[in-house]
């Protein structure tokens, strides 16, 4: 439940590998916060839906409820045709699929500070 960044030329990695290290330059320890919306993304990106139900009973949570402020962030792109949100489902549409990253955005609460969101490739 990490995420590491590896060191960033190639002659350090091999320096490190050579050295016996592992060539990680910094890394960080997932909560079950990040582990849920990794689930979440990771699903969107990958699958194009999320079983809202199955999500929930994965992860101890009403689905609904914990992601509340993120589903009132899907409306303009339900309206838009890029996702359809159901009771059960969360599914990006054909349409939706050049522009999964702006579906998946919602769910990344580290984009919700300006200043995060400067760091990131605009999509719209």
């Amino acid at each position: 439940p990490t995420y590491s960044q590896n060191v960033r030329t190639l002659d350090e990695y091999y320096e490190r590998l050579d050295a016996g290290q592992i060539p990680v330059m910094r890394g960080i320890e997932l909560s079950a916060d990040d582990l849920l919306r990794r689930r979440v993304i990771m699903a969107l990106m990958c699958e194009g839906r999320i079983d809202k139900a199955r999500v929930a009973a994965e992860h101890g949570i009403e689905f609904d409820r914990y992601f509340a402020a993120e589903l009132d962030a899907l409306l303009p792109l339900a309206t838009q045709g890029l996702v359809q949100v159901d009771p059960d489902a969360i599914v990006v549409t054909p349409k939706g699929r050049l522009l999964v990253r702006a579906v998946c955005m919602a769910f990344d609460r580290y984009l919700n500070s300006d200043a995060q969101r400067a760091n990131y490739s605009k999509v719209a």
